[in-house]
């Protein structure tokens, strides 16, 4: 056994048996098991909170990625412009209702503008599917 570990071993040993004296053999296993099944859900809690935060910020990265496509310089008729388009003109298109409008809208205010119709994944409503079908009624044209 490491020194390190046989130090750590031994102080769990010495702080188990004050604890044995003063609160008796019974009730020092039970506030034991207590006290371990409550610092075991903090710390998944904590696993859970750090992996949902990787997994979120993965699924960001891999959007933006994975689809790779020529940027359209010019908007063809009948496409509406993501950089342009006031929430009305979002909402024309089928497929795109009055929250993800005003989604589109905040994100190109908070962000800048979109540079490929690809970056739609990254909003919250819009998935592979979703992109998929709109793709053919958006654009997205350089200011």
């Amino acid at each position: 056994m490491r020194p390190s570990i046989r130090n750590a071993w031994s102080a769990i040993a010495i702080v188990a048996r004050r604890a044995r004296r003063k609160i008796g053999e019974t009730e020092w296993r039970e506030s034991l098991e207590r006290g371990l099944k409550g610092a075991s859900m903090v710390v998944l809690l904590a696993i859970l909170v750090l992996a949902f935060a990787r997994f979120r910020r993965w699924r960001e990265e891999r959007a933006i990625r994975e689809r790779r496509a020529s940027v359209e310089r010019v908007c063809s008729p009948g496409k509406v412009n993501v950089n342009r388009a006031a929430p009305a003109e979002l909402e024309a298109v089928r497929g795109i209702g009055p929250v993800l409008a005003q989604e589109i809208v905040r994100h190109r205010e908070r962000h800048g503008p979109f540079h490929r119709v690809e970056e739609l994944l990254i909003l919250r409503g819009v998935g592979a599917r979703k992109l998929k079908a709109l793709e053919a009624f958006l654009c997205v044209e350089s200011e």
